[in-house]
């Protein structure tokens, strides 16, 4: 049996409803599940002091482009086509190196933040998803498909669209036994894959049983050019092409017409709700507050580092739930433990259908230590407003992933961090001489 990581006197938050204090949580990397959730039990040998703590299930990230943490502040304070033309400019020169160091600084980042798993549309193959299972982290990896023929990534590979949709599903069959790893079809947006290779993810999807991650309604221009084209909202047409008969994890979301909110909760599909990106480009506030009433199920994410400059979710935390009290006037839209609820449990579900993001005897010792032993947590008051509104990153101290400690009293274990930065600041410098901006139809 693997030796117990016990974690005593400290206070539990088991979900958003639920909160024991002065308690022990065990757990054991061998099951990756909590073992013991209860009152402290005799004897602290081998243990870790939980006073001056907080433990709570990790947070999960439904949406993002971790690789591009290369390309955080790469265009800030401008217009979408400039933010594009810029961030293209840089992208289209990564190399297959950068993706990794891009994708490694992002994993860092999210460790120390608090973020257990993340949902992520990039290049993905069997070296980058080995990277993720060596930092230890939960990922569910959707292969970035933009049109047929088009070539995504052009300096890191030579995949078509094509190419991407082809090898999909063995690279799912490879990773079918690693409990940290899900495999998605990652389709990035009807106008930029268009109906036919959309139509085709769906069939796919429902072949191969994945999940397909997709971008929809994120502007209202692309809503309007939609309607325009096709007389079918983005939403509407993903009912259409068949993409609702499976899981499908829908990002943004911001401008949903008609029906669309109806189509969404029938369907049981979860969409990402990045409020702080959709701030900084400009595409609007989404009804997070009209979702919830809806019965659709909704998770938080940063997009990437390009379009949020943080990877931080306790930042989309809390802004998720002042937005709506802001745009409805009604302090009572969302409440702390309603956003709390889809860090964890939205985020969870929509990362593998076997997570429940809460923390329980049998459930998957996911969780994070977050420290209320400084100005911001005194009073203590209710440990979960404490978290949705008084927290971030910085005051996490620790991290565990089906037991695994990821971040041991503020150190990464799986990362080499000075490493990880160093790399990552001499490929910005090199991809920054040799950019040349270009304007691109599509969305990374």
């Amino acid at each position: 049996m693997a030796q117990q990581t016990r974690i005593v006197g400290t206070t539990v938050v088991v979900d958003a409803d639920t909160v024991v204090t002065d308690a022990e949580i065990a757990f054991d990397a061998g099951s990756g599940r909590v073992t013991y959730l209860g009152p402290t039990r005799p004897g602290r040998v081998d243990s870790i002091d939980g006073r001056d703590r907080i433990v709570a299930p990790g947070l999960v990230n439904t949406h993002g482009h971790a690789a591009m943490s290369l390309l955080r502040g790469a265009s800030d304070d401008a217009d979408f086509p400039s933010w594009l033309a810029a961030v293209r400019g840089l992208e289209v020169g990564m190399t297959h190196a950068d993706v990794r160091a891009g994708l490694a600084l992002a994993m860092a980042e999210m460790i120390r933040s608090g973020t257990v798993g993340f949902c992520d549309m990039y290049l993905w193959d069997e070296t980058l998803l080995g990277d993720v299972v060596s930092a230890g982290l939960r990922v569910n990896a959707a292969t970035a498909i933009f049109g047929a023929d088009a070539v995504g990534y052009p300096a890191a590979t030579t995949e078509t669209g094509a190419d991407v949709l082809h090898r999909t599903a063995a690279l799912a069959a490879a990773f079918r036994g690693e409990r940290t790893v899900r495999v998605s079809y990652g389709p990035h947006a009807f106008y930029t894959a268009g109906d036919e290779l959309i139509a085709k993810v769906a069939r796919r999807s429902s072949r191969d049983g994945l999940d397909v991650h997709i971008h929809l309604s994120e502007t209202r221009a692309e809503v309007r050019a939609s309607v325009a084209d096709t007389g079918r909202s983005p939403i509407g047409r993903a009912v259409d092409a068949g993409l609702t008969d499976g899981r499908l994890l829908v990002a943004h979301a911001v401008h949903p017409v008609g029906d669309d909110v109806g189509l969404l909760a029938r369907a049981g599909v979860t969409v990402a709700h990045n409020p702080v990106s959709n701030l900084k480009l400009g595409a609007g506030i989404a009804p997070l507050a009209e979702y919830l009433s809806g019965g659709v199920r909704v998770g938080l994410g940063t997009d990437s580092a390009a379009s949020n400059n943080s990877l931080d979710l306790f930042e989309e935390l809390k802004l998720a739930a002042l937005l709506p009290r802001g745009t409805t006037l009604d302090p009572a839209a969302v409440s702390g433990a309603t956003s709390w609820r889809m860090a964890t449990a939205g985020g969870a579900a929509a990362l593998h259908p076997e997570l429940s993001g809460r923390l329980a005897v049998g459930e998957p010792a996911d969780l994070v230590m977050v420290g209320t032993d400084r100005a911001a947590g005194v009073p203590l008051g209710d440990p979960v407003a404490l978290l949705a509104f008084a927290t971030t990153g910085a005051a996490v101290t620790d991290l565990f992933v089906a037991g695994r400690g990821l971040l041991r009293a503020g150190r990464l274990t799986t990362l080499d961090e000075a490493a990880v930065r160093a790399d990552a600041a001499h490929r910005v410098d090199r991809l920054r001489a040799t950019s040349h901006p270009e304007r691109d139809d599509r969305r990374s």
